[in-house]
């Protein structure tokens, strides 16, 4: 995809390619069709030190959001205004939850999108560990809905509303992503001064930040990060 190793993106001068596999003594996952984005591990390393200066513990797991397969292609698909409202719907999903501790929503996402007709979307989610610890279970309820009180199904519902989909027909639009060598759940509890948990947590979440199926220049944005 890039065989002359260029410094800067093809379709955007701004974007600065990267293409070793440590980055300021951190691990990256390079992706074999393609180099990472340095603008985007530099805001990726910026959102996970601020977090971890904010709060003691951080829960943190990692999510893929898809559009269902049934879904015409539409105007909700030329933007992001879905993730915004995916954000809303989670922050009054947690709200509800009623913990003793409030849980700030950090995150990074990024947009892509190869073969299919509609874009992804991946997520790293940052919470408060003293208030959210688990996501509890994947399954559906009886149902085939989810309308348990667990932070998953809590997931799945704020998906659910901001595209418009029927609750009972969301199975497998919220994924949990695993770690492709032990394939376990992208799941951590990261404290403030473990510094080989941040480093797996910066290793899972430069997924997000290679080039590759990023359609840049646009109009529209392919990543970012809170700044809470």
């Amino acid at each position: 995809m890039y065989p002359s190793f260029p410094k800067c993106h093809p379709d955007n001068s701004k974007l600065r390619l990267y293409y070793d596999n440590w980055y300021r003594g951190l691990p990256v996952q390079q992706h074999a069709l393609g180099p990472q984005i340095e603008n985007y591990l530099e805001t990726t390393q910026r959102v996970l030190q601020h977090t971890i200066n904010q709060q003691c513990r951080t829960f943190v797991f990692r999510l893929d959001l898809r559009f269902p397969q049934a879904m015409p292609v539409g105007p909700i698909h030329a933007d992001n205004a879905c993730l915004s409202r995916f954000f809303y719907a989670l922050r009054k999903e947690l709200d509800a939850a009623g913990t003793k501790y409030h849980s700030e929503i950090r995150y990074l996402w990024c947009r892509e999108q190869d073969t299919s007709d509609k874009p992804h979307y991946h997520l790293l989610l940052l919470l408060n560990y003293d208030a959210f610890r688990s996501l509890g279970s994947f399954s559906p309820s009886f149902d085939g809905g989810y309308d348990q009180n667990n932070l998953y199904h809590r997931c799945v519902r704020a998906w659910s509303w901001a595209i418009g989909w029927p609750l009972d027909d969301m199975a497998g639009r919220v994924h949990v992503a695993t770690n492709h060598l032990t394939r376990e759940p992208c799941v951590y509890c990261l404290h403030r001064d473990d510094t080989a948990t941040f480093a797996a947590v910066f290793y899972v979440a430069s997924y997000l930040c290679k080039a590759y199926s990023k359609l840049v220049a646009k109009g529209y944005r392919c990543f970012d990060g809170s700044r809470r």
